[in-house]
């Protein structure tokens, strides 16, 4: 074989590896040993969190819809984290009469990180929920989300995300309902890898100190991992958000959150093999890190196709133009949104997003170019219908 078949035939098996090799092998574990999700009816005292940037257009229903959840009211707080905001956020949140609603105002804006760490200072509960502003709880979340921590064993457990409109038509929707069955995977397992930013809960002496440029929703439910709990997806715990409006500003926000979580993965891996966590490793790699730096996936397979077109290989020939069409396709649809309502324009439309994300987050990573705050992705307050995701922001 050439060695740009090689090459190519490397970085293929890497990317399937990563996308199909690592769920079969998850089901495989599953069906061994998997476990239910466990469930009890203990309530304990619980403190909602939410950092909050510039967050006027949606912090009003946040409050509404916090009122609205189906827990005694002497049990919950929301305390809700302003992060600099300079738009009326915190002037809307101090004119709640609800005593059980707290404004904290982080000044000057030092990043979501921050705001959470402050947040969790002052939370009075013993299990914290984490949210964003724009994300909207089913009534019955709380106890969802709650149920399976009764038992003991249980560190946190994540709930998923409806997401609406958007980035729908950019193939997002199909990557989310993928992503979806691999964490129901890892759940059967008890070990899910990463929690849902809009929807998740903790038990509140297992939160680490975030460090500015962590990614929360991963890091604090990577903790209880680390700290030898059990992670559960439980899909009954919904919220509801809408999707970014444009696949430039869903490909901004995973450009965003990629280039920080590949310095994180890479700062966990150390101590989680020095904690005897082999699987949680190797969860990490397969799921994480190689999704990351999946660019490197890419590159490989184009420049071993390009290598093979170049020496005369029929099969390079081959697999190079094929993924020239493919990439084609993919900015066809992006420049042209009527396209996208076509799943094979639809499905490399996002296969060219994600392989653009993945190399521009790497070149900010390894440039230093990292930033603790962040912006709002715009989105309107959410519809109660839409397609299961999983969100960081």
């Amino acid at each position: 074989m050439a060695t740009g078949d090689i090459l190519f035939w490397c970085g293929f098996g890497a990317f399937l590896y990563a996308y199909l090799g690592y769920p079969l092998l998850l089901a495989a574990m599953g069906a061994v040993r998997g476990r239910d999700l466990p469930w009890g009816d203990r309530r304990p005292r619980v403190s909602l969190v939410v950092a909050a940037h510039n967050e006027s257009a949606v912090i009003e229903h946040k409050i509404r819809n916090f009122r609205a959840l189906r827990y005694p009211a002497e049990l919950v707080e929301l305390v809700v984290v302003s992060d600099g905001s300079t738009d009326g956020t915190d002037d809307i949140v101090s004119r709640c009469a609800d005593p059980r609603v707290r404004l904290l105002r982080q000044e000057p804006r030092a990043g979501k990180p921050s705001a959470l760490n402050l947040g969790v200072r002052a939370a009075r509960g013993e299990v914290l929920v984490f949210s964003d502003a724009n994300s909207m709880f089913a009534p019955d979340a709380l106890e969802q989300l709650l149920g399976p921590l009764a038992a003991p064993q249980v560190g946190a457990v994540s709930g998923v995300l409806a997401y609406h409109g958007g980035v729908a038509g950019s193939g997002e929707d199909v990557y989310w309902r993928y992503e979806q069955v691999v964490k129901r995977l890892e759940s059967r397992l008890g070990a899910l890898l990463g929690a849902n930013g809009a929807i998740y809960a903790i038990r509140k002496e297992l939160v680490p100190h975030l460090r500015p440029l962590d990614v929360d929703d991963f890091r604090i439910a990577y903790q209880a991992l680390l700290e030898g709990k059990q992670v559960f997806l439980n899909p009954a715990a919904r919220a509801e958000e809408e999707a970014a409006g444009s696949v430039s500003g869903e490909l901004g926000r995973k450009v965003r959150i990629m280039s920080r979580a590949l310095a994180m993965f890479l700062s966990l891996l150390g101590p989680t093999l020095r904690r005897g966590r082999v699987q949680a490793a190797w969860q990490l790699i397969s799921h994480k890190l190689m999704r990351e730096s999946q660019a490197l996936f890419f590159a490989a397979m184009m420049l071993g196709a390009g290598w093979g077109a170049l020496t005369g290989s029929a099969f390079g020939k081959w697999a190079l133009g094929l993924q020239l069409a493919g990439y084609a396709v993919g900015t066809l649809g992006w420049l042209w949104p009527q396209g996208r309502r076509l799943l094979p324009i639809r499905f490399a439309t996002y296969v060219t997003m994600i392989a653009v994300a993945s190399a521009w987050a790497m070149g900010r990573w390894l440039a230093g170019r990292n930033a603790a705050t962040w912006r709002r992705t715009e989105r309107s307050v959410a519809s109660p219908r839409g397609s299961e995701g999983s969100g960081e922001e």
